[in-house]
């Protein structure tokens, strides 16, 4: 089928682009263990290896298309290839689901983790599918789903009416429905797939909600009821030096915050303010939650990692603030000294700076261990800076848990080499029988993963100032 590619020449001196970019991100998946016979049930490895080698070939077979057509065979092919897309995720939900019937066999032959018999199998699959582990257990429940009371949205998914994230939208609409219930939806939205054509997203969920509550609406009134429990506000790193505040909020409390807002932006304001209503709006709020009279004026503590040449020679080399991310080196050090230009008065932000500086060689933070088993508040902000985000591959959700990389139970110490940062949903999944993890030698600070079936992963520390990633002979020009 794919002998017409076999002598495509290779490139043995370049990276293709997914593997130099895991390695740049410090997540590099090494598939099965090396050397070692992970335990799988009823694993058969000949027809394993028949099937990936055929999968590789298709891969291949798609990126060796000739490209010496016209226009209109281009726009033909990406819609073909839209539709191998949906059926490889129609493929990907057998599979997952298949997984999870293995991973259920297994405890249950074990006598392991009866109340959760299917433990572990959605931090693997979202490993698999490369991303974050609290990803996984909403394919697989998606999966299973589907293949069992959906079989209409299946088979439109399968020919590529719909795609991954449209059929995810109808199952998950009628997910928590009776399994009666979500056979007539899928019938009543996927049974004629002529009516899916030209559907947008937006319109699909509107459609499959309007059946859903037709049946049940308790689910939607426990939501409403939830809602207060649930209000929350998250504030996150955002692109061109800002940073996002998002939340959710019962109806009735943000409706009054929505109306305080844009009755603050429509006062009329002194003819020298120049400020849009936006502005206004994101001025006021700084205001009322800081205390502060005026939005400049709030106290600010930073943590900033840099080489002692960023500060004291003016080197170009960027600088890292704990909670943000990279910044320019000139930034850096504006953030120390201030701006030359502007007036004391006219800004009465006050800037605490905690300066952290790294290793000329390494790039890495200077040590710190402890005794106990509870990690120190300074080890934990070492390793806030050290990690950035969650140290499981693919994940980058905030730190919320710092813990050993080999647990205290099985003889690890409570070093910065030994802990690492996690979200609450990886630190708990490491926990599962038959992964482990453990600290190898690496540029950064490296730990190797094994997960129950056998693949391995390993995570490295994201490069912080002095790390020597770029070649000596490039010079960027100071951006001070």
């Amino acid at each position: 089928m794919f002998e017409e590619f076999v002598e495509e020449p290779s490139n043995p001196e370049s990276l293709p682009l997914q593997e130099a970019g895991e390695i740049l991100l410090g997540h590099r998946h090494f598939g099965a263990m090396r050397g070692k016979n992970p335990t799988v049930a009823n694993g058969n490895a000949g027809n394993l290896d028949e099937i990936m080698e055929f999968l590789e070939a298709v891969g291949v077979a798609l990126a060796c298309l000739p490209q010496d057509v016209d226009e209109s065979s281009h726009f033909s092919r990406i819609s073909a290839l839209e539709t191998v897309k949906a059926a490889a995720s129609a493929a990907q939900a057998i599979e997952a689901r298949a997984a999870e019937l293995e991973v259920i066999s297994r405890h249950e032959r074990d006598g392991q983790y009866q109340a959760n018999p299917n433990r572990g199998t959605g931090a693997e699959v979202a490993l698999a599918r490369k991303e974050a582990q609290y990803l996984g257990p909403r394919f697989v429940a998606y999966s299973r789903t589907m293949l069992e009371h959906m079989p209409c949205t299946f088979e439109a998914l399968k020919r590529g009416v719909l795609n991954e994230e449209r059929a995810m939208i109808v199952v998950a609409e009628a997910g928590e429905a009776d399994p009666l219930v979500q056979e007539i939806i899928d019938r009543e939205i996927s049974g004629d797939s002529t009516r899916l054509e030209g559907v947008g997203t937006k319109e699909l969920t509107a459609r499959v909600r309007r059946v859903a509550l037709a049946f049940d609406n308790t689910r939607e009134m426990d939501k409403a009821a939830k809602a207060l429990n649930k209000r929350h506000v998250s504030v996150r790193m955002g692109p061109d030096g800002a940073m996002i505040l998002s939340g959710s909020f019962p109806l009735e409390q943000g409706v009054a915050l929505k109306e305080a807002l844009e009755k603050a932006a429509a006062k009329k304001h002194q003819p020298e303010d120049r400020r849009t209503a936006a502005q206004v709006k994101a001025d006021t709020l700084v205001e009322r939650v800081t205390g502060q009279a005026h939005a400049d004026e709030t106290p600010l503590l930073v943590n900033l990692v840099m080489t002692d040449r960023t500060l004291m020679q003016g080197d170009s080399e960027p600088a890292y603030i704990s909670g943000y991310g990279t910044i320019p080196a000139g930034y850096a050090r504006y953030l120390i000294s201030g701006d030359p230009n502007r007036r004391n008065k006219e800004s009465k932000a006050q800037v605490w700076i905690r300066r952290l500086f790294t290793a000329p060689s390494t790039g890495e933070l200077v040590a710190m261990e402890s005794s106990k088993r509870i990690l120190p508040k300074p080890l934990k902000q070492m390793i806030a800076v050290r990690d950035q985000y969650c140290r499981t591959p693919y994940c980058g959700a905030p730190i919320r848990h710092y813990d050993h990389v080999l647990q205290i139970a099985l003889g690890g110490q409570t070093t910065v080499l030994n802990c690492d940062g996690r979200c609450a949903w990886c630190n708990y999944t490491k926990e599962t029988e038959g992964w482990t993890e453990r600290v190898i030698d690496g540029p950064r600070h490296t730990i190797e993963i094994t997960t129950p079936s056998g693949q391995l992963f390993r995570s490295t520390a994201p490069p912080l100032p002095g790390t020597l990633e770029l070649s000596p002979d490039l010079n960027p020009l100071d951006d001070s």
